[in-house]
């Protein structure tokens, strides 16, 4: 029996997209693989982790990097792990090298600022991917939005439905919200105009690493918006597809947004979100707005109001986020990792 480990970390200060994509990717492998987590010690994480059933292996996250290289060699051992899949910008070519003695097949998901990898396989879902260069001999690479890892709620969904009239606007920054943007994008709708405020809802998604919980519901009791909060969600795409706009983080919510046609007003929240939301920009499936801590209210306030009133945008928006997002991307890179 194949026994699959993933090395991954998430937290508060660095969110939760690296454990959100192995979980998709791990959820795509077939009923008699057994999944194991090495992920440094972290009370969302473990939580996360356990809803889903994933058995974790902890690592201590105060340990120097050669003593977590030889922590995870110990586990890799003990646990008779063959095939090891790392998502993390910690991880370089030493660390890999190092963990590829001791394992059968070594998978590396990555974003950019391409090493010569010693892995037998690299997965890159990204828009962008295909324009980086990738010097890695005798890996197999799994390059762009046909490889994009999406949990299965997001694949082969139907065509989305654009309506006139915004209802529904969904809020969303990912597992944390490290430059505070929930109130600062709340803030925003309740200013626009009335013509475009009314029968709004909104719909706020609360991450399991969000610190901001406490001002997020003073300004909901403060300000006069029907808006909902949405904590633990079971499944995302329902929450998308009942919306008819999106103010979201970068990151994969982006392609979880594509996948269900939702047109998306996006605030960038780090630099690994910078190249996936420009390009989907220059697509048309979003508008990149640049970093959220650096956009002045009264431009958020514009580009909503702006998006509300155009149909025909929001209609060519859904469209072509449809074309480039299946969501088949997991279920991909489970036949290549499994024939590797």
């Amino acid at each position: 029996m194949n026994k699959i480990a993933f090395r991954a970390d998430g937290g508060e200060e660095i969110g939760m997209g690296h454990m959100m994509r192995c979980l998709a990717l791990a959820k795509a492998f077939p009923a008699g693989i057994k999944v194991y987590f090495i992920t440094k010690d972290n009370q969302s994480v473990k939580a996360l982790l356990k809803r889903k059933n994933i058995e974790i292996l902890s690592i201590d996250k105060k340990l120097s990097i050669n003593d977590e290289i030889k922590s995870v060699k110990e586990l890799i051992l003990s646990n008779k792990i063959n095939i090891l899949i790392t998502d993390s910008y910690q991880i370089d070519r030493e660390y890999l090298l190092k963990l590829k003695k001791v394992v059968g097949k070594l998978v590396s998901i990555h974003d950019s600022d391409p090493f010569i990898f010693p892995s037998d396989m690299i997965i890159n879902g990204n828009i962008y991917a295909s324009n980086l260069d990738y010097n890695s001999k005798g890996a197999e690479l799994l390059l762009g939005n046909k490889y994009t890892l999406m949990r299965e709620e997001f694949a082969n969904l139907p065509h989305k439905k654009i309506q006139k009239k915004v209802d529904n606007i969904l809020v969303t920054v990912g597992g944390g919200d490290p430059l505070n943007l929930t109130p600062k994008i709340l803030a925003s709708l309740a200013r626009l105009s009335k013509e475009n405020r009314n029968d709004l809802h909104i719909d706020v998604v609360i991450g399991p690493s969000f610190n901001n919980i406490a001002e997020i519901i003073e300004i909901v009791r403060s300000i006069d918006l029907e808006i909902s909060l949405h904590f633990k969600i079971k499944k995302m795409s329902q929450l998308m597809l009942n919306s008819d706009l999106a103010i979201s983080a970068g990151g994969g919510t982006l392609y979880e947004l594509a996948a269900c046609g939702i047109p998306a007003i996006v605030l960038l929240q780090a630099e690994n979100q910078i190249l996936a939301a420009e390009k989907m920009d220059q697509k048309g499936s979003i508008i990149n707005l640049g970093f959220g801590d650096q956009i002045e209210l009264e431009e958020l306030i514009s580009t909503i109001g702006e998006v509300i009133k155009d149909f025909s945008k929001r209609e060519e928006m859904s469209r072509i986020g449809q074309q480039l997002v299946d969501g088949l991307g997991a279920k991909r890179c489970v036949r290549k990792i499994l024939s590797i």
